[in-house]
């Protein structure tokens, strides 16, 4: 795929009427730390438990994987694959051109093959599994178990408008789905894929310091995340900037500019743009093995 084809990441509106998806089949090779939730995600937007196939490493791992999601598990890669519209690739990133290589004479003519796996590009899945079949990588973060993640799509070269619109469509309740390239994965990963943990890191620190001031820590739990989630739902609601909203409560030598003057002092700004620049490097990194 042409990198230069797009520039800006896609978000399909959020109205979009529902698809039936009921008659939808598809195979998950991989139900771990993502694939579990993308599996959820499928039977949430309809996909039937009979249609939806799970292989793990071992016929008893599938057989749990496939009880607790609420699946149905394959005694074979080979037998999953069959008949499928879509073949989910959820190994570990070290694993994913081994199995491609495996499925290539498996895969069933016009199925779409979405990988999970970072590092691993469009080109090498492309010419591992064969000339002529479409590809797509997708990066979710791990807030997709609650319906309230990012999903980025990256479109091979063979996929065609339907089958792209059939992810959106698949994962519309995991959150907020983009289409974005290649190049822009790394600072998706900075800005979505890895994001959560630095939150959760955030999070953590003001519920400590909420307790080193005197709350309870059920308390002041129940506080930062209802505040934290507050302020997000605040912005996308009203579509007002991040600097107009904080201004907008910070009165003149007030307790608000004192700790914002704090968050400045401390460097927490440059922190978390160190944090976010980190991960979209290291993610560089990983294309390039």
């Amino acid at each position: 795929m042409d990198d230069t084809a797009a520039t800006t990441a896609d978000p399909r509106p959020a109205d979009t009427p529902a698809r039936d998806l009921s008659a939808v089949r598809i195979a998950l090779i991989g139900a771990g730390n993502m694939g579990g939730p993308v599996a959820r995600t499928l039977l949430d937007a309809g996909v039937r438990p009979e249609h939806l196939q799970i292989v793990n490493s071992s016929p008893e791992s599938s057989r749990r994987a496939a009880e607790e999601l609420g699946a149905t598990a394959a005694d074979s890669r080979a037998e999953a694959v069959q008949g499928a519209d879509l073949v989910v690739l959820g190994v570990k990133p070290y694993q994913i051109l081994d199995l491609a290589s495996e499925l290539r004479a498996d895969l069933p003519s016009g199925a779409l093959v979405l990988s999970l796996a970072a590092g691993t590009t469009l080109a090498r899945l492309e010419e591992t599994l064969g000339e002529g079949v479409a590809v797509v990588r997708a990066m979710p973060n791990t807030p997709i178990s609650v319906g309230e993640g990012a999903i980025g799509l990256m479109r091979g070269s063979a996929v065609e408008d339907a089958q792209l619109e059939l992810l959106h469509s698949l994962f519309a309740g995991a959150g907020v789905v983009v289409d974005i390239t290649e190049e822009q994965v790394h600072a998706f990963i900075g800005a979505a894929g890895s994001m959560p943990a630095f939150v959760f890191t955030l999070i953590e620190a003001m519920t400590d310091e909420a307790v080193r001031l005197g709350l309870k820590r059920d308390l002041a739990s129940t506080l930062v995340q209802q505040t934290v989630r507050g302020a997000a739902t605040m912005l996308q609601e009203t579509g007002v900037h991040p600097a107009v909203a904080k201004n907008s409560v910070s009165s003149p030598g007030g307790t608000t500019v004192q700790g914002l003057a704090a968050l400045e002092r401390e460097g927490v700004r440059a922190g978390v743009a160190a944090a976010m620049a980190a991960a979209a490097e290291s993610s560089r990194e990983l294309s390039k093995g």
